[in-house]
C-alpha cells in the first residue's frame, strides 16, 4: 500500500475519534444532535448521506489503491490527502469550536453564536472543510459517480447554510447582520 494511503486511512480514524467524542458529549447531556433541516428534508439528508459517500469512497480507495478506471498521478494522490488533512484541522477547529452548540440541522434549544476562532475568519467553517476534504476525494477517486456525488451534496450544503444563516438572523438579529457584514461566508 502507497504512503499516502496510510495518510488518508490515519486522517479519516482521527476524525471519527473525534466525531464520536463529540457526539458522547453531546448526548451525555441530553442535547438532541439531529435538529431541525433548513431544507426540504429529502434533499437535506440525501446531502448529507452523498457528501458522506464521497468519504467513503476516499477511504475504499486508499485501502484498494488499484481500484477505478482512471490512473491518478502521484503528485495528485499528495494534492488530495493535503486537501484531506487541511479539511479535517479545519472541521476539527470548527467542532471544538461549536463545542455543544454542535448540530445536524437547526437547533430547537437555545445556543450562542459563535464568532471567535475559525469562526472569525469564515462564518461557515464546518462546511468549508466538508468542502475541501469532498473536493479531495474527487481528485483521489475520479470516478464519475464520486464526482457526481460530491457536486450534488456540495449544493445542497450551499443550500443549507443558505437556510441556517437565514435561521441565525432571525434569531440573533443585528449581532449576526454585524458578524456577516465583516466575515464571509467560506473564506
Amino acid at each position: 500500500m502507497p504512503l499516502h494511503s496510510y495518510f488518508v486511512l490515519t486522517a479519516f480514524t482521527l476524525l471519527a475519534v473525534v466525531f464520536i467524542f463529540q457526539i458522547a458529549r453531546i448526548r451525555g447531556d441530553q442535547f438532541e444532535l439531529i435538529g431541525k433541516p433548513t431544507i426540504e428534508k429529502y434533499y437535506f439528508f440525501s446531502g448529507k448521506v452523498t457528501i458522506l459517500t464521497t468519504w467513503v469512497l476516499f477511504i475504499i480507495k486508499a485501502a484498494n489503491p488499484k481500484l477505478g478506471y482512471i490512473h491518478v498521478p502521484f503528485y495528485l494522490n499528495w494534492l488530495a490527502v493535503a486537501m484531506l488533512w487541511t479539511g479535517i484541522l479545519v472541521v476539527l477547529m470548527a467542532t471544538v469550536r461549536l463545542g455543544k452548540s454542535l448540530r445536524v440541522g437547526i437547533p430547537q434549544t437555545q445556543t450562542t453564536m459563535q464568532t471567535l476562532g475559525i469562526y472569525h475568519f469564515s462564518r461557515n467553517p464546518l462546511y468549508l472543510g466538508v468542502f475541501t476534504i469532498t473536493i479531495g476525494s474527487c481528485i483521489y477517486f475520479p470516478d464519475l459517480i464520486n464526482v457526481f456525488f460530491a457536486i450534488y451534496g456540495i449544493y445542497t450544503h450551499h443550500q443549507i447554510i443558505k437556510g441556517e444563516e437565514q435561521f441565525l438572523n432571525n434569531r440573533f438579529g443585528k449581532e449576526w447582520e454585524n458578524y456577516a457584514a465583516n466575515v464571509r461566508r467560506y473564506l
